[in-house]
């Protein structure tokens, strides 16, 4: 264990670094994460490289060792970006789950707000789409603010960047079949949407203000559209994708 009391210790300003710039991020392979629960999480999954705390905190932590720095509360304050300050923090290594073939998949194209990645990421382990494969213009999955909505089911999913129109042919050719969420003459309402139990499933879902790119729209096999009250006019991505995701689970 040791003592950090000065903000400006090269690691508590290189810890700031790293919350905050995501090229930074990408270079260490490392992302900054805050809060008791996600931390836990994180050393759950053997992810921890090193923890920032407040020496009340030190109960919550299993294994005391020269990874885990005792930090004072104006460098809590300084590092937290929550209303709630729970005055502990950690760099992680960036690691992922192998793809899960016997999961379903969900497809993220230029999703750009990180409530909505975080969230989108936590209904998909809730509803068996253990792999989340996102599009390279999408907000980082390490995004701190990402990392928070997860809750930290992050640590537990298969999560990717990549050209989404080359993986969707990847998935193509293994049989899955693709959802989207494109409004057209042969869009099917959810309630109509039967699922084989057998079935490969890949959900596609859109950039918040403008949806699934033209691109990828040819791609998708079956289009979907939730039913509404007429009083409202569209869905938040992340509640519509939510929404999909549990009912192709019950359909199978």
């Amino acid at each position: 264990m040791n003592i950090i009391q000065s903000l400006t210790n090269p690691k508590i300003k290189k810890l700031i670094k790293l919350r905050d710039d995501k090229k930074l991020i990408e270079t260490e392979n490392m992302f900054f994460i805050e809060g008791i629960n996600l931390v836990n999480e994180a050393l759950k999954n053997n992810l921890v490289s090193e923890i920032f705390t407040l020496i009340e905190n030190l109960h919550h932590i299993n294994h005391i060792d020269e990874k885990v720095f005792v930090i004072n509360e104006q460098i809590a304050n300084k590092l937290s970006l929550t209303k709630n300050n729970q005055g502990i923090f950690a760099t992680c290594k960036i690691e992922t789950k192998p793809f899960n073939p016997n999961k379903n998949v969900l497809l993220l194209d230029n999703i750009q707000d990180p409530g909505n990645m975080g969230t989108m990421l936590r209904s998909a382990i809730s509803f068996d789409f253990t792999n989340v494969i996102a599009s390279k213009n999408s907000v980082s999955f390490f995004n701190e603010k990402v990392i928070r909505s997860t809750q930290g089911t992050i640590f537990k999913s298969h999560i990717k960047n990549v050209d989404l129109k080359d993986k969707i042919f990847e998935l193509k050719k293994e049989n899955y079949i693709i959802i989207g969420t494109v409004l057209n003459e042969k869009s099917l309402a959810i309630k109509e949407l039967k699922i084989l139990p057998e079935s490969k499933i890949a959900l596609l879902v859109g950039n918040e203000g403008q949806g699934i790119s033209e691109v990828l729209k040819p791609l998708v096999d079956i289009n979907v559209v939730i039913t509404m009250s007429n009083e409202v006019e569209s869905l938040n991505v992340a509640i519509a994708a939510s929404i999909l995701m549990h009912k192709i689970k019950d359909s199978k």
